[in-house]
């Protein structure tokens, strides 16, 4: 999912993104979901992404293009039919004029800070893809917990505490499920501010581009943040903590693009 740093989605967009999730969610979730993604971020902007090979990058690394096309090494050997056909299902999910065409539109939006879940499954074999390979999977208990394993280095623990449980309360209000924090102990939610590679296979970007990262609950439900970005609480700078985590959280609970 992509954050606009200057310019509230449409309610057509935000409904579009939001239109594969899983039936076993209520509208009243999907509904809540809605609302957060339609507040404008107030984020640093993203990592700018060059033609060619950085959309390419780009397009393999959320879902439209196989895990190969990440490597440098294989530049010009996609046939130009998967090329197109990629550039014109991200435009299709992100709302823009479909075209098949990498227009300034197009490589605008690509460089916008974003959530770093997939927003199409169905490339690849690698680790990495399974993480999302079953969307809409459910957790079987209704009372969860979580801890927050590492916090970040700008906020204070009790700060992040507040907004983390500001986050999850989204979604118990409009869910039968609880949320209960814990210090320590096996958890159902593991929470981590990071930076880098940080032993997942899927290393942050440093500040701008991909901000977090979640996973669904067959995998664990665990979420990692960003640690090289801003993250503020009631700020109209850096990056607005509360925002990006209810969002993770809805991956967690099983919710996709």
């Amino acid at each position: 999912m992509l954050f606009n740093m200057s310019t509230h989605l449409s309610d057509t967009k935000i409904t579009n993104m939001w239109s594969r999730c899983s039936s076993r969610v209520s509208s009243s979730i999907v509904f809540t979901a809605l609302i957060i993604l339609g507040i404008s971020l107030n984020t640093v902007s993203g990592q700018p992404v060059q033609k060619a090979q950085g959309a390419e990058f780009y397009l393999s690394q959320f879902g439209y293009l196989p895990p190969s096309a990440k490597n440098p090494a294989n530049g010009g050997l996609l046939d130009a039919s998967t090329w197109t056909k990629a550039i014109e299902d991200f435009q299709n999910f992100a709302g823009l004029n479909v075209t098949g065409d990498l227009d300034d539109e197009t490589l605008k939006l690509m460089s916008l800070p974003r959530c770093g879940v997939k927003d199409k499954v169905g490339f690849g074999s690698d680790n990495r893809s399974k993480r999302y390979a079953l969307q809409g999977s459910r957790w079987k208990v209704k009372n969860l917990t979580y801890k927050i394993s590492k916090y970040p280095k700008r906020l204070t623990k009790a700060d992040t505490d507040t907004e983390i449980s500001r986050s999850f309360a989204v979604w118990s209000e409009y869910t039968d499920l609880t949320f209960t924090q814990k210090k320590s102990g096996p958890v159902h939610i593991d929470i981590r501010f990071e930076e880098s590679e940080h032993g997942d296979g899927d290393p942050f970007d440093g500040v701008g581009g991909t901000l977090a990262h979640a996973y669904f609950p067959v995998y664990g439900g665990d979420a990692h943040f960003d640690d090289a970005e801003y993250w503020t609480i009631n700020s109209p700078r850096g990056t607005n903590l509360f925002q990006v985590a209810a969002h993770e959280f809805g991956h967690s609970l099983g919710l996709s693009h």
